[in-house]
């Protein structure tokens, strides 16, 4: 019995097959440019490998959105996962607590899985903080040792017109000494030496602030009437409820009440009290202003303003002594209006230029003369380095050199350096 064979074709499995494979965004291949037999030596140097480095863009592109998709629905699942667990966790717990009434007892009973979901989510909200906190303390610390140099603490000063000052200064010392970040005084001249603690800094800061300007009177004169003071104080009081009431009004100070409540107080020595610092203040700052414009209306720039019959410097020292006002503060007061009064007087003058009208802007220019000669600021005072950043604003420097060459011809006796650090024309 014979059988046939018939010729089928040949079938392959799948694991046959070739598998296909995706390009790889990053190949290196490598070739020698040159064979040589290994039995016959070669005289001549062969060249090296040729290394060739192939990046496809869009494999890598493909595989990274690929990675970032499968990422994300994993999230997503796992976030569904704790959600869900956490409602079912929630709702076992909710009803985990039975009371026992008949055998006077509390039963408590739940799923394992509960108790494993509330411990992996305190665990992990513990591990969350602690590691929150030491990246916070691991920034801190590369902020203050990794940085250039020592840094210095800079605060604002409102009682110098908002200026930037230093405060005080962190040097960083040997790591041993347990208090390394000692602050010491920005003048210090050797580093870790001359360390000041905060009464010092605090009595500095006091004598440096108490530092009266030379135009500052040195002695207020003594009351001339020594009896009959009660009557005095009474209409002192009775002037200083006027002036208020005439304030609440909403009506300005008038210069009259100004010059009877000095007189009244130089006269008998009382002294006027008003309810708050900032009613003292505001009345203080009308007084001064007053005393501006005085100054801005002498009729011979020789000769010294006064009011009342008395020098303008010593009526303003007068007054912050009969009102209760500390002199610092009252020096403050001052150097703030003279300030206010430059900026505007130069702005106004610069106006009156620009319209043609020189005989205005040079009037404008003999008000700060004046001014400045009634109350010379001190020198790189912060009220004349605000002036200067305020005019920067609007005018250039050539336009500052045209006012200061108009101020000079306007003041050819006095001395211009406030002026020329009004007008930030130092350098």
């Amino acid at each position: 019995m014979i059988f046939a064979r018939s010729a089928l074709p040949a079938v392959f499995l799948p694991s046959h097959c070739h598998r296909y494979r995706r390009p790889y965004p990053l190949t290196i291949s490598s070739s020698l440019s040159s064979r040589r037999d290994r039995r016959r030596p070669d005289p001549k140097p062969s060249p090296g490998r040729k290394l060739e480095l192939t990046i496809d863009a869009d494999a890598i592109a493909a595989r990274t959105s690929a990675a970032a998709t499968r990422l994300l629905r994993s999230s997503e699942v796992r976030l569904r996962r704790f959600i869900s667990a956490g409602g079912e966790s929630f709702d076992d717990l909710r009803t985990s607590v039975r009371v026992d009434r008949v055998r006077n007892r509390v039963l408590f009973s739940c799923r394992e899985s509960s108790l494993l979901f509330v411990g992996n989510l305190f665990f992990w909200t513990l591990m969350a903080i602690i590691a929150a906190r030491a990246l916070v303390w691991l920034g801190l610390g590369f902020r203050s040792r990794w940085r250039f140099g020592d840094w210095a603490m800079i605060r604002r000063d409102r009682s110098l017109g908002g200026r930037e000052v230093v405060v005080g200064r962190r040097l960083r010392t040997d790591r041993n000494n347990k208090s390394f970040r000692v602050p010491v005084s920005p003048l210090s001249p050797v580093r870790g030496s001359g360390l000041i603690t905060g009464e010092n800094v605090v009595r500095t800061w006091r004598k440096k602030q108490e530092k009266l300007p030379k135009w500052w009177p040195d002695s207020i004169p003594r009351p001339v009437v020594a009896t009959g003071k009660q009557d005095y104080q009474r209409e002192a009081d009775r002037l200083v409820r006027e002036i208020m009431d005439y304030r609440m009004s909403g009506k300005d100070y008038r210069y009259d009440d100004i010059i009877q409540l000095r007189e009244i107080c130089n006269v008998s020595g009382a002294k006027a009290s008003f309810e708050t610092a900032n009613a003292r203040d505001s009345f203080y700052r009308a007084a001064v202003d007053f005393a501006l414009n005085s100054c801005s209306r002498a009729v011979i720039p020789s000769e010294k303003p006064q009011i009342g019959g008395e020098d303008i410097r010593q009526f303003i020292a007068g007054l912050a002594d009969n009102i209760g006002l500390a002199n610092f503060r009252a020096v403050t007061l001052v150097s703030a209006a003279v300030a206010a009064r430059t900026r505007s007087c130069f702005l106004q003058c610069w106006a009156c230029e620009i319209q043609g009208k020189r005989p205005e802007a040079l009037e404008e220019l003999l008000k700060i003369c004046l001014i400045h000669r009634a109350f010379p600021p001190e020198e790189q005072s912060a009220e004349m380095e605000m002036v200067a950043s305020g005019l920067k604003r609007h005018l250039n420097v050539e336009q500052r050199k045209h006012l200061l060459n108009l101020y000079k011809e306007t003041c050819v006796a006095d001395s211009h350096r406030s002026i020329v650090e009004a007008l930030g024309l130092e350098h």
